[in-house]
């Protein structure tokens, strides 16, 4: 009886122990850091450049055809009803996209995505080559993808509403060669070609009603308090019309007012489209301070200068002109006479820091780009305006009335010996020197008066001369 007892709680033991070494019965660990992606809006996603801390910063997908995803589900469902999937486009965006089905656990779980793979039913064949993907520094991530199941999609999602609130909890997204490589990485390894760690899924680039928080096991972390001189990016006008190309226009510009205790750093044109692949898509900007209107602003002098070469379709365009400015109204003029470039369009009925768009010189009040603006709280880095040359004052112009008809000629006084003028201010009564009044006060000049006082004098002596002759005859 001892020993099968004894045998009992062996066996007890051993199968305690096996089961404690099995992972799956064990909670999965909270990543160290994530990101969570909420939706502000309907079709949420971003741009994202590969991290400079992996291997590589520019991938090749000739030769990359793996990737591995590592995500915790939050919300499951879209508007319809359909569970939400992700995807990649290739950048430039163009269809068809390489799509992602998530596993709704609401648990850690690593995806494995064959980059080459496309919805069967679009009948488009796979665009991940160099011939295709030529902006390889970066690559768009939808996380949250609105009716459009991988195995079953027409390529709409007209049907399908990302709800706002709704997000997805993911850690990295790494790209590998191989497949047995994606499967068997962690997170720890160094063995990705390149990878989209938290840094680089920290900084979103041409997003869309994506909004991106860091996390920890505790949660969403708080953000530390910028540093003083630290940019803040501001929407000057969120996205809402259809795209307009500059390349169409002699030149589009923009008017707007920096606030009182900020300084400009940047102007963005929010995810600038190039309508697909462009082998030089190029802008030119020049920055102006405002002077008296919108003509005489932009024939005067550059504060700063800026070009874009060789855009990348739906990124921002971030217009740097290499110079702080103070508080003020500032124009940007920007042409574009190589391959297409533009903006998308802004909600007009939201345009803030009192700008005005302007295509070819002329005020434009049916369309503003989607764009943001990049601020400094302070002015301490700002530089000094340069005073703004004087305008010249317009004459009058002349008319077709006919001239006087000229008066007749009356003689002058001949000159006199007037007195060396000084440097000493005038008087009030030099003021009103000329006036028949003034005349009339001041009397003759004492000269004249001398004169006169001496003929009397004279006239008087012969008088009483004569006098006297006649008394004594």
């Amino acid at each position: 009886m001892l020993k099968k007892v004894s045998f009992l709680v062996a066996v007890v033991m051993v199968v305690t122990m096996l089961f404690a070494t099995f992972p799956a019965f064990a909670e999965p660990a909270e990543e160290a850091e994530y990101v969570r992606f909420t939706a502000e809006g309907n079709d949420p996603y971003a741009n994202f450049s590969f991290s400079k801390e992996g291997n590589n910063s520019k991938i090749d997908p000739d030769t990359v055809l793996w990737a591995a995803i590592r995500y915790k589900t939050g919300s499951q469902y879209d508007s319809t009803g359909v569970e939400y999937t992700a995807q990649f486009y290739i950048n430039p965006a163009a269809e068809p996209c390489i799509p992602i089905r998530y596993n709704f656990s609401g648990s850690w779980e690593t995806a494995i995505i064959d980059m080459k793979s496309v919805s069967t039913v679009t009948e488009l064949e796979s665009k991940w080559d160099s011939t295709f993907y030529t902006a390889t520094s970066s690559i768009r991530f939808d996380p949250l993808e609105p009716d459009r199941d991988p195995e079953n999609t027409t390529g709409d999602s007209s049907s399908g509403q990302v709800n706002s609130g709704d997000y997805i909890d993911i850690a990295w997204v790494a790209f590998f060669e191989k497949e047995e490589d994606a499967k068997a990485y962690t997170g720890k390894e160094s063995t990705p070609y390149c990878i989209l760690d938290v840094e680089s899924l920290m900084n979103p680039n041409g997003a869309n009603n994506l909004k991106a928080d860091r996390c920890d096991s505790s949660g969403v972390l708080a953000p530390t308090e910028p540093p003083k001189d630290l940019p803040v990016k501001y929407v000057v006008s969120p996205r809402l019309l259809d795209p307009q190309t500059f390349t169409t226009h002699e030149s589009a510009a923009i008017e707007f007012t920096v606030p009182e205790g900020m300084s400009f750093k940047s102007f963005i044109l929010t995810s600038a489209p190039t309508w697909g692949a462009q082998a030089n898509a190029t802008l030119d900007a020049a920055i102006y301070a405002w002077n008296r209107d919108y003509d005489t602003t932009i024939e005067g002098k550059e504060l700063g200068t800026f070009r874009e070469e060789e855009h990348v379709d739906n990124f921002d365009l971030e217009m740097d002109f290499g110079v702080i400015l103070p508080p003020g109204k500032y124009v940007i003029y920007m042409t574009a006479t190589d391959d297409t470039i533009g903006a998308w369009g802004g909600d007009l009925d939201e345009i803030n820091y009192d700008a005005i768009f302007y295509f070819d010189d002329m005020e434009n009040e049916s369309w503003f780009p989607y764009s943001a603006i990049k601020l400094i709280n302070g002015t301490d880095s700002a530089i000094e305006l340069p005073t703004p040359a004087p305008t010249a004052v317009p004459t009058e112009k002349p008319t077709d009335a006919p001239t006087a008809e000229p008066t007749e000629k009356t003689e002058t006084a001949a000159p006199t010996d007037a007195p060396v003028a000084t440097d000493a201010p005038a008087t009030a009564d030099n003021n009103n020197s000329g006036t028949k009044d003034n005349d009339v006060k001041k009397g003759m000049p004492l000269g004249a008066i001398i004169g006169i006082v001496a003929a009397a004098v004279v006239a008087a002596a012969v008088v009483i001369a004569i006098v006297i002759k006649k008394k004594k005859k």
